[in-house]
């Protein structure tokens, strides 16, 4: 994985991603246009892409680039309002990357078809040490896995903070501040939105990390802005819990842990957003709940001892033997 430190103002920072990553950026970005063709040909779904559309649209795909850019620029909008920040990073980016700017917009609110995370955390007497922890195993499309980078971005304001991240990417899976806050987040499998309209990409873990340094920070920031495009959920820490936070189009739902331990699998977990679930619909269940299953009792098992050992032994555990879970698990 490449890794690149960044200094200065957002836009100068884009400008230093762009240069460093320039080839990886253009690609990933022409990726990003064809994977969005793909998810809407006949029987695909996300998680679930038609391949057998994979040829013809590698062929096609560039003539439906202005559909997508207009898309884009409908969801620049929304970024402007909420965090303009991020639109001067992507501008730098392009720069740097010497590619158009709606290139980078459209790569920026795009999401990858095939992604089957895990997350999990725990805190206070369910750890070993009292002090939260929140972990992520990131299970991406091989594909995809080349373009993953390492970013220390030093913004002039604001805090400092580590991420991963696409190449070209602002809005990012997983991180942590100079505060010590720490975020991971994944797709969830939910029904659509009745009324389908542009909503904010994932892009507001760029501002938690910039600006937050606790969970009753973000929750209030969480609550500035509108729902998110995708079903998504972010496991958010800070130095005394974490935070569980499960998004639908059509709603969010908040649970603080000060002791004990959750899992998710792409799978909503809360009640009152069961009726938003969509996961029966989904053609390749993806071991989703083979996974929760597995990571629940791992975590039930270990309660009161998790700590990183911990934590490296659910990420690398491939399930137990004679069950349904074995060579379905995590790992």
């Amino acid at each position: 994985m490449k890794e690149i430190t960044l200094r200065g103002t957002f836009y100068e920072m884009g400008k230093q991603y762009g240069e460093a990553c320039k080839k990886n950026i253009k690609s990933f970005a022409k990726m990003t246009y064809l994977m969005a063709s793909l998810a809407k040909k006949p029987g695909s779904q996300p998680f679930n892409p038609n391949l057998w559309y994979f040829i013809p649209t590698y062929f096609t795909y560039k003539k439906e680039k202005p559909k997508w850019q207009a898309l884009a620029k409908e969801y620049e909008k929304k970024i402007l309002e909420y965090h303009p920040d991020a639109i001067e990073f992507m501008k730098g980016i392009a720069e740097g990357a010497d590619i158009p700017y709606i290139d980078v917009l459209s790569l920026n609110i795009s999401t990858e078809n095939i992604i089957t995370c895990s997350l999990w955390g725990a805190s206070g007497k369910s750890t070993k040490n009292d002090e939260p922890i929140i972990a992520m195993n990131v299970d991406e499309e091989p594909m995809a896995q080349k373009f993953e980078t390492f970013l220390d971005i030093n913004p002039d304001k604001g805090y400092r903070y580590k991420v991963t991240a696409f190449s070209g990417w602002v809005g990012y899976n997983h991180g942590m501040n100079e505060k010590g806050l720490a975020v991971a987040s994944s797709l969830l499998w939910t029904k659509p939105a009745e009324e389908e309209k542009p909503r904010p990409p994932m892009l507001v873990l760029m501002k938690v990390l910039n600006t937050c340094s606790s969970v009753e920070q973000v929750k209030e920031f969480f609550e500035s802005v509108p729902n998110h495009a995708l079903g998504t959920v972010f496991y958010i820490a800070d130095s005394e819990k974490f935070m569980r936070v499960e998004c639908t189009p059509q709603k969010r739902v908040y649970e603080i842990v000060e002791n004990g331990s959750l899992g998710t699998t792409n799978i909503l977990m809360s009640e009152e957003l069961q009726k938003y679930d969509g996961f029966s619909l989904l053609k390749q269940p993806l071991n989703a709940k083979n996974r929760r299953k597995r990571m629940t009792k791992l975590l039930n098992e270990h309660e009161g001892k998790i700590d990183k050992d911990i934590v490296h032994l659910i990420a690398s555990d491939h399930g137990e033997k004679g069950s349904e879970t074995y060579m379905k698990s995590m790992c």
